[in-house]
């Protein structure tokens, strides 16, 4: 048999027995900074040579590339990879492509792209969409002549969708979850289903800056993510990835952890985990300069929808512990999750305890809540801190009353209530010194939109 012969046999045997690599999990966006992005992916486990990241000023040229490493190892079949993108222009838009084994697996076209952040302490006009609570995409145990009798989708699809009509595809700087990303335990395939499958057009050209909730009792969300603990995007660094900071234009952002660093374990307001992070809350803000500062947490701090924030013991423990650092340090806003309702408060100073224990006089520190003018907010750090509840990502539902005192009182088809429970999502704009935000629903309508100002910056 000539040796031809052989080699092209051989050849088509080879060729035959390999397998191209299949995409598992869509691309997503970390750390988005001035000089450079993390970028993730999955794949299956066929990959056999090189993960690689091309990237350019168009999607016909992208000259520039870097070789993508594993996050981990830890599940089996799939491969997670990682690619940390250096040496960019700031505020600069980028596209990009995903690439094993010399084969393109997604991108390359005007859908993935990023934009490197703006200088830090730049004035620029940001905007944030806000979602908690959104986990509900998960497998049903429905009979098929059930399944066959709905016609809509579930309240996730419904809530991300109407925020998209809202949005008309203006850019967004940034998506931050408020927790309880994946129902019910936030395992990695609760993750797929809930998350990263439903938000995977938005995730690919939009930063994430996720926060961890009560739900994620697996450690998926460990595997899953990367956080700004090393500060490449400004801030503090944090000694654990579940809390940590950021900064984004004049935007100075915290995500806390007070369930995997604590209330997992124990409800011990000395437990060291829990210290060490209040320890690292108090560093980090106090060497914060940036105009604006939000803090982000799942757990709410004042709520009468589900939770009720006077009789259950981590909310009365947190607003104890938190209250008073946000006050010292100015913190403009603090959002939350948890509760599946939307709720806020006016601008707080002061109060620590129970709704019966509530002045307005004294807490209170601004008469307006925000929707027919907006609130002027002094520059001083006692100006008052709003507190959002945004729990209506993936559903509504109310226990409660909705009476808290220190919230904004709405008209609804059953009255006044302090609180909304309609599914839907939160936007905010930073345009400066001025912020305006708006409640989403799942149609793509404000249920409340609202406005601060501050009257010079704040240090």
């Amino acid at each position: 048999m000539p040796r031809y012969f052989l080699t092209v046999v051989f050849a088509a045997i080879a060729c035959a027995g390999a397998t191209a690599a299949e995409l598992r999990r869509a691309p997503y966006l970390q750390v988005s900074r001035t000089d450079g992005i993390t970028i993730r992916w999955r794949t299956d486990d066929s990959v056999r040579y090189t993960s690689v990241v091309r990237f350019g000023l168009s999607p016909d040229k992208l000259g520039q590339s870097v070789a993508a490493t594993e996050a981990h190892q830890h599940y089996p079949g799939k491969r997670d990879w990682l690619a940390n993108l250096v040496g960019l222009k700031p505020d600069t838009k980028y596209y990009y492509a995903l690439e094993a084994d010399r084969a393109t697996l997604c991108g390359a076209d005007e859908r993935h792209w990023f934009r490197t952040a703006c200088e830090i302490g730049a004035a620029r006009k940001l905007r944030f969409w806000f979602f908690g609570d959104s986990g509900s995409n998960r497998p049903r145990d429905d009979d098929l002549k059930k399944v066959l009798g709905y016609t809509s989708p579930i309240d996730p699809i419904r809530v991300r969708n109407g925020f998209r009509k809202f949005n008309q595809n203006q850019p967004l700087d940034g998506i931050i979850l408020l927790g309880d990303n994946a129902y019910p335990f936030g395992t990695d395939e609760q993750y797929q289903a809930s998350f990263f499958n439903v938000y995977a057009d938005d995730l690919r050209s939009t930063p994430l800056w996720p926060c961890i909730g009560n739900h994620d009792i697996d450690d998926a969300y460990r595997y899953a993510f990367t956080t700004n603990t090393a500060a490449k995007a400004g801030g503090t660094k944090s000694p654990n990835m579940h809390y940590y900071s950021a900064d984004i234009g004049n935007l100075h952002l915290v995500v806390l952890d007070p369930w995997k660093n604590w209330l997992q374990e124990t409800t011990d307001e000395n437990h060291q985990p829990w210290q060490k992070q209040l320890d690292w809350l108090k560093k980090d803000l106090a060497a914060n300069k940036q105009q604006w500062s939000f803090v982000v947490n799942h757990f709410p701090l004042y709520c009468d929808g589900n939770y009720n924030s006077d009789t259950n013991k981590p909310l009365v423990m947190l607003r104890e512990r938190l209250v008073p650092i946000f006050d010292q340090h100015g913190i403009d806003l603090c959002l939350t999750g948890h509760d599946h309702t939307y709720q806020r408060s006016y601008l707080l100073h002061g109060h620590t305890g129970l709704s019966n224990t509530f002045d307005p006089m004294r807490h209170r520190k601004s008469d307006s809540d925000g929707r027919k003018a907006p609130i002027r907010k002094p520059a001083t750090k006692d100006g008052g801190t709003m507190y959002i509840v945004n729990g209506t990502g993936g559903g509504s539902r109310i226990n409660g009353k909705f009476t808290h005192p220190a919230l904004v009182p709405f008209d609804t088809p059953k009255g006044t209530q302090r609180g909304i429970a309609i599914p839907g999502s939160f936007l905010i704009e930073l345009d400066g010194l001025n912020l305006t935000a708006w409640q989403i629903d799942e149609h793509g309508k404000e249920l409340d939109r609202f406005s601060i100002v501050h009257d010079a910056a704040r240090r």
